[in-house]
């Protein structure tokens, strides 16, 4: 019996998380400089530069949950890890291209972009690592290896 393709109960509230997670990001990076509070001055690495690659990170996360997790597109689910680097590095760029073209008191800027690009890199390889351990295989799977 083939499943109806409709959203599951868990995958919309990561569905939910990655919209919400998305909209804070781009607030905050599409935001006038001038009404952020100031950031702090870090010695070995730049807290720009770490922030970019934080807030890839977790969006990258949230974006192979949020794509593993729907049952709507099979293949999305099977090619989530290289969907979700590939959104993220266009939205990296999105955001730093807007950047330079609205005038909000920032510029956009490639390193930036590099940033976010190494953060979503690194959020999709440690989904990828720990895959094991919080990915669980889609039905159509299970049912034919136990059958």
């Amino acid at each position: 019996m083939a499943q109806p393709r409709t959203l599951l109960a868990g995958s919309r509230v990561w569905l939910l998380l990655s919209v919400a997670w998305t909209a804070f990001m781009l607030w905050g990076t599409l935001s006038p400089l001038n009404r952020l509070p100031p950031l702090p001055h870090w010695e070995l690495l730049s807290f720009d530069t770490a922030a970019h690659a934080g807030m890839f990170v977790v969006t990258a996360v949230l974006y192979i949950l949020t794509a593993r997790r729907q049952r709507l597109y099979p293949s999305l689910r099977l090619r989530a890890f290289w969907w979700v680097l590939a959104v993220c590095i266009f939205l990296g760029g999105f955001i730093e291209l807007v950047q330079s073209f609205m005038d909000l008191g920032r510029l956009g800027d490639w390193t930036d972009m590099l940033s976010d690009s190494l953060g979503a890199v690194a959020g999709v390889l440690l989904m990828w690592l720990l895959r094991r351990w919080w990915d669980a295989p889609a039905p159509a799977v299970m049912a034919r290896t136990h059958a």
